[in-house]
């Protein structure tokens, strides 16, 4: 579960099992702080979210995008029209949203989960959740029409 969130966001077998790794050792290291209010498991999900945000944006990663993200920003176009994106100028809107947003984008388009999972994990109820979400795609509509002009 935790590799698979590192596999889909950085395509890279080495790196994901690095950053799971990481994650498993801080989850050990906090066993201690942990306090019930969730799942083990959820609670893993944000250690491993806010690891994995933490390592793009000191490593400044580009990662190879797949087409699903591309539909994700353009989302609400008709679909028999073909998308041409520039995947390094959707990895840079991403960096530049609030880590609430990133994480939710993350959790939402590389893991697939639904809004009520996203919730437990970043914080908040499951309508703060979709707000989140919608506001993301909002903010990268706006900042990738600026990359266009």
């Amino acid at each position: 579960m935790i590799y698979h969130l590192f596999f889909r966001m950085l395509k890279d077998h080495d790196e994901a099992k690095d950053l799971t790794q990481d994650t498993f050792f801080k989850a050990y290291k906090k066993y201690n702080s942990f306090r019930h209010e969730s799942s083990v498991s959820t609670w893993l999900y944000r250690i491993a979210v806010n690891t994995g945000i933490n390592y793009l944006k000191r490593k400044k990663y580009i990662a190879e995008r797949t087409k699903g993200e591309a539909a994700m920003v353009n989302a609400g176009t008709d679909p028999g029209v073909s998308v041409e994106f520039d995947y390094s100028a959707l990895t840079n809107a991403i960096s530049k949203l609030s880590p609430r947003q990133q994480s939710v984008v993350i959790l939402r388009v590389y893991q697939n989960l639904p809004f009520r999972q996203i919730a437990n994990i970043v914080g908040g109820t499951e309508n703060a959740a979709k707000v989140n979400f919608s506001h993301a795609i909002k903010n990268l509509r706006s900042i990738l029409k600026g990359v266009k002009k």
